[in-house]
């Protein structure tokens, strides 16, 4: 189309070329005619003025002539005598007339000359007529020939580019149909690019976080290398030593198991002696020498008496937290109320609760989640009754450390904080935080611990049951750090009014620096 196109429109432009060019044409013409007719006018004047001047010369040439032949008559007749005065005038007068005469004839000659020149040129110019206006109206007429039949020519091929401009008008239209098919889509595709762009922009900001995180990972690998070695030998020492401790432990248990048989079967025997002796008073005497004397009973008594006051110096010798020991994190045995227990001590702090992988169960019964569970160098739960011995003198703090799964560190640390006994529930009391974690805590705040087979909360659901981990539920929870891991552990953040996923977390309580 574009090319029909043009070329009807290089065949436009030559039309009107070839018409500027008869118009041209038609002007030089017109200009050589009205020159033709100026230069016949010209002639005609000059004709006009040359007859004049004829006719004047021709009407005082014979006069003067007549006068001349007079004048040479008279001086031919000399022999009359001398002239007179009269005579001397008039023949002056005649010798003037002759001068002019001269003079006239003179002029009549240039007159003459100046007649055959101009006829000479009217004669050219008639030539130069001929010659320009036969040839170009010759010209004009074949150029005029020829337009018309380029016209002609340029007239058919209008037709058929007319023709195969209505073939590609149809094209056209269905040509315009698909173009706003396009101009459709290119207008979805624009709006839909700008969110593209929002998603690539996003993608690109999640790759270089993702690229920044990565570096950061590489380099807590690297630290975590050394640290897991520094852990590892850290871990070997404190094996070694709760396996002393292990060893001892077993042998002033086992020791005082056997006491405890001895004073059993040394009990049941005495029990046995008095009952005889009361049943029977007579047949006394007689069985005394088969039974044990009180005297050998008292004995023996006496021989475990240093055994039990070992077993419980070597108990007393056992600090009661954490707070006592500054060796390198590990295990380590304390005694916190009734019975020596393992505990996790880090610096000072005693862990009380552990996630990190989900290996241990914490769906458990209330009675479980009272005495505790798992294994401190593991995922571990301390046991309520061990947290409220710890915290009864009311000179405790917490502190909990977490990270979410994009790897942020989040932490919240708490003034006070109190766990009750089993009469109250194992309450929760805690004040006095601080951290870049939020308050989440204070929802649960003053709530008794609830487990999956005792619900203590105060909403309407089983909360314990539903999020598959014993808590200090409320309406529900704003902190779940005991729940299902799979599930996904949470912290509310209300700063930012969302919720934080949990991927680890640690519970530690200490003793405040002031206290005895």
């Amino acid at each position: 189309i574009k090319l029909v196109l043009s070329e009807t429109n290089d065949l436009m432009n030559l039309g009107r070329t070839q018409e500027a060019r008869i118009d041209k044409l038609d002007s030089t013409v017109e200009r050589l005619k009205y020159e033709k007719q100026v230069t016949r006018n010209q002639l005609e004047q000059y004709r006009t003025d040359l007859a004049k001047l004829a006719k004047e010369v021709h009407a005082k040439q014979y006069p003067e002539a007549e006068i001349y032949t007079d004048i040479d008559t008279q001086l031919a007749r000399s022999d009359i005598g001398p002239l007179k005065p009269e005579s001397n005038h008039k023949y002056r007068h005649n010798k003037m007339v002759h001068a002019q005469i001269a003079r006239l004839a003179k002029a009549q000659q240039q007159i003459d000359a100046s007649q055959q020149t101009m006829q000479t040129q009217m004669l050219d110019h008639t030539r130069r007529l001929d010659r320009l206006e036969e040839p170009n109206m010759n010209l004009v007429t074949a150029k005029i020939d020829l337009l018309e039949l380029q016209a002609k020519v340029f007239s058919d091929r209008l037709n058929n580019n007319t023709m195969t401009v209505s073939d590609f008008e149809k094209v056209h239209a269905s040509t315009l149909e698909l173009r706003e098919e396009v101009e459709s889509l290119e207008n979805k595709i624009d709006k839909t690019i700008p969110e593209f762009r929002k998603e690539i922009s996003k993608l690109d900001v999640c790759v270089a976080q993702m690229n920044a995180h990565f570096s950061y990972v590489k380099e807590d690998q690297k630290n975590l290398r050394q640290s897991v070695k520094a852990i590892a030998v850290s871990v070997s020492n404190a094996l070694d030593r709760a396996n002393d401790d292990r060893d001892e432990l077993k042998k002033v248990t086992s020791s005082v198991i056997d006491l405890q048989t001895s004073t059993k079967q040394h009990y049941y025997r005495l029990n046995d002696h008095i009952q005889k002796s009361e049943a029977n008073q007579t047949l006394r005497e007689t069985n005394l020498t088969e039974t044990i004397s009180l005297p050998e009973l008292m004995g023996e008594i006496k021989e475990l008496e240093p055994v039990e006051r070992e077993y419980e110096d070597l108990v007393r010798q056992l600090p009661r937290d954490c707070s006592g020991i500054s060796g390198p994190a590990g295990l380590y045995l304390i005694h916190p109320g009734h019975t020596p227990i393992d505990a996790w001590c880090d610096n000072g702090t005693t862990l009380i609760q552990r996630r990190y992988n989900g290996t241990v169960e914490f769906n458990r019964k209330f009675s479980e989640y009272a005495v505790g569970f798992g294994y401190p160098a593991s995922e571990y739960w301390l046991g309520l009754d061990t947290m409220h011995q710890l915290t009864s003198d009311n000179c405790t703090a917490m502190l909990i450390d977490m990270t979410d799964i994009y790897g942020a560190s989040w932490y919240a640390q708490y003034e006070h904080f109190y766990v009750g006994s089993a009469d109250t529930g194992y309450v929760l009391e805690i004040s006095g935080f601080k951290g870049n974690a939020s308050d989440a805590f204070e929802y649960q705040n003053h709530m008794e611990f609830s487990a999956i087979d005792l619900d203590r909360d105060i909403s309407n659901t089983h909360c314990a049951g539903n999020y598959e981990g014993g808590w200090w539920f409320s309406h529900c929870q704003h902190v779940n750090i005991n729940g299902k891991y799979t599930l996904g552990l949470t912290w509310f953040d209300g700063a930012r009014n969302e919720w934080i996923a949990i991927a680890t977390s640690e519970m530690k309580m200490y003793r405040h620096p002031d206290c005895a």
